[in-house]
């Protein structure tokens, strides 16, 4: 029973106490990265690698006959990195090579692209993600969905598909050469990034098919900038005028 008493006795001069406790001073330090010296012996251990990694990047791979830009709704720069996704389509998937709609996203577009030599580290900078090419059987409401987001935010680049807008409608959809058919199914070959509903782009969830290829969009690029290069021939600046305006 004293016991008891006593434990009462201390928790209700706790208690007391607690209720007195407050904060007197707070103090705070901040350090700034340039107040670090640099360690030389990690240096040395990177610099082997960076130097390797900077011979690698500044290695020439194309010749460009002019600046390529992602401005427009048709870009110069969307069309190049369309043609290098066409190459790796015909060469590895030729079963549906021509029968495909190509869509790359024109924010995934980080840089443009100089006149002159193109450098393997130019292509790095136009696309720094990891991004990997896939292929998707869609429905033809999916790819119409996929039209009008197209001419809505300007955000996808393609140049399979030709059609007249007018007062903001879209009309007289081609894809391939071939009218376009809401009852068909068609095949898009773009990046799992979009594929995964990136960019707003959610009418591509719940394919009919998914195919993964393994190869990211960049090392394609750099694959048909090799192409190019070994048939002496420069990158050229193209726009195809898929889309016509009205009123």
């Amino acid at each position: 029973m004293i016991r008891l008493l006593r434990y009462c006795i201390f928790l209700v001069i706790l208690s007391a106490c607690a209720s007195h406790l407050h904060i007197s001073e707070v103090k705070s330090t901040h350090y700034e990265l340039k107040a670090f010296k640099n360690d030389s012996i990690a240096n040395l251990n990177i610099l082997p690698y960076k130097e390797k990694l900077d011979v690698e990047m500044n290695v020439v791979i194309a010749y460009s006959d002019s600046a390529l830009t992602r401005d427009g709704y048709e870009s110069s720069l969307g069309n190049f990195v369309l043609l290098a996704v066409k190459e790796y389509v015909k060469t590895n998937n030729p079963e549906i090579a021509g029968n495909c709609v190509l869509f790359v996203n024109r924010g995934g577009l980080r840089n443009n692209l100089p006149k002159g030599a193109i450098t393997k580290g130019n292509i790095f900078e136009l696309m720094p993600f990891d991004n990997e090419l896939v292929s998707l059987n869609i429905s033809g409401e999916k790819l119409k969905e996929s039209i009008e987001a197209m001419l809505k935010d300007n955000k996808l680049i393609s140049f399979d598909l030709r059609m007249d807008v007018k007062n903001k409608q879209v009309e007289n959809i081609i894809v391939n050469g071939s009218p376009f058919d809401l009852n068909k199914n068609y095949w898009v070959v773009t990046t799992d990034y979009l594929a995964m509903g990136g960019d707003n782009c959610g009418f591509f969830g719940k394919p009919i098919s998914y195919e993964t290829t393994g190869i990211k969009l960049r090392d394609a690029i750099i694959t048909y900038c090799g192409s190019l290069t070994k048939n002496n021939t420069h990158i050229k600046p193209l726009r195809f005028e898929q889309i016509k305006f009205s009123k």
